[in-house]
């Protein structure tokens, strides 16, 4: 006697992996980091080599150096200002006043460079950066409104510190 063979057909219970994916799935998108990405523009130091025009004034040169201990502002051959650094703080304020005295002495100059010390971080950079592209000031026709945000240097180079 030939036995048959009684095939019957299995559902696939698919509820338990469903309740597994759905907690994976919140769990991993909690737990995923959203980082917001800020992009800073560098400009390199030309190099030299080329000849200077002749006519007209020399142009303005505004040189930002970034030491361990201060912040000195040049003209190109000679610092001008000096910002002591308080405790472990930079007064990035007070240069983006300076900076702004300058800017209204030349207002068509756009860019700056900013010479850098061996083992500053990083932020501090970028921080001295910001401070020579933008200041904020407190408008006196309405003082109630907040600081404004202008415009100082947009284009900074960036090197080493002599």
């Amino acid at each position: 006697m030939a036995k048959r063979r009684h095939h019957e057909s299995k559902e696939l219970e698919l509820t338990t992996l469903l309740n597994i994916m759905v907690v994976l799935v919140s769990s991993l998108l909690l737990s995923a980091v959203f980082s917001k990405v800020t992009i800073q523009e560098l400009n390199m130091p030309p190099q030299g080599g080329g000849a200077a025009p002749t006519n007209g004034p020399p142009p303005v040169t505004i040189e930002v150096i970034l030491r361990k201990n201060a912040i000195e502002i040049s003209d190109g051959k000679a610092v001008t200002d000096t910002i002591p650094k308080v405790g472990d703080k930079y007064g990035l304020t007070t240069l983006s006043q300076k900076l702004k005295d300058l800017k209204d002495a030349h207002e068509d100059k756009k860019d700056a460079v900013l010479l850098v010390e061996p083992d500053i971080d990083y932020e501090t950079m970028i921080n001295v950066m910001d401070a020579i592209k933008f200041a904020k000031v407190v408008s006196s026709a309405a003082p109630d409104v907040g600081p404004l945000t202008i415009t100082l240097f947009p284009s900074v180079t960036v090197g080493d510190a002599p």
